[in-house]
């Protein structure tokens, strides 16, 4: 069966990572073809970086991103920039804290008041502000050397921190964030069966 002529069902077929193994693709003149068990489909050789051929991908469009072995849409223009990590096949992350968080201990917490600084899920005051320049930070509290005096440090609790990748799941399956370039399933890459060097760009 020719690729050009497959219908729509046939070419967006979604194959198991050992689907690869029954793969073989050949050079035939100036073309690339695809054979899976009856089926054949071809492309040009020079159109074939990224191309879905007879079901799979070969190799990933400069669109798209290889995970788990399959090419998806870039999560980056499939959900947005701000959420640029594809952490699941159909789960796009934001990649670290937002601008009114910040990062501490492996976790993003609401940034703390001016004069403030965050340790963990509490705000601490800094000592030369709220007790005076010639007082030292001794951690729950400040003190001043000379006359000896030591000063309350005011703190107030920010909350519970939250995990920089924060998924935003969007369908599931070949729905949302689970597609490929074309708004189809993400297709098996079966870029390592070529015969010759396409010079495609590597994920």
């Amino acid at each position: 069966m020719n690729n050009e002529t497959s219908s729509p069902e046939e070419r967006s077929l979604v194959h198991t990572s050992n689907a690869i193994r029954d793969v073989t693709i050949n050079v035939e003149g100036n073309k690339l073809c695809v054979y899976y068990e009856l089926t054949k489909g071809c492309v040009d050789i020079d159109k074939a970086c990224g191309a879905k051929v007879n079901g799979f991908s070969i190799g990933c469009a400069d669109d798209e991103e290889l995970f788990h072995a399959c090419c998806y849409k870039k999560c980056s223009l499939v959900a947005n920039k701000h959420f640029p990590l594809r952490t699941e096949r159909w789960t796009c992350a934001r990649n670290g804290c937002t601008s009114s968080q910040e990062y501490d201990a492996g976790l993003c917490y609401p940034k703390c008041k001016e004069y403030y600084i965050g340790v963990a899920t509490v705000c601490w005051g800094y000592c030369s502000h709220f007790c005076g320049k010639d007082y030292t930070d001794m951690g729950l509290y400040c003190y001043r050397w000379w006359p000896p005096h030591s000063c309350y440090k005011p703190r107030y609790d920010r909350g519970v921190g939250s995990l920089p990748y924060q998924p935003w799941i969007y369908g599931g399956d070949c729905w949302g964030f689970g597609v490929n370039n074309e708004g189809k399933c993400a297709l098996l890459d079966v870029s390592s069966k070529v015969p010759i060097d396409l010079g495609c760009k590597k994920q």
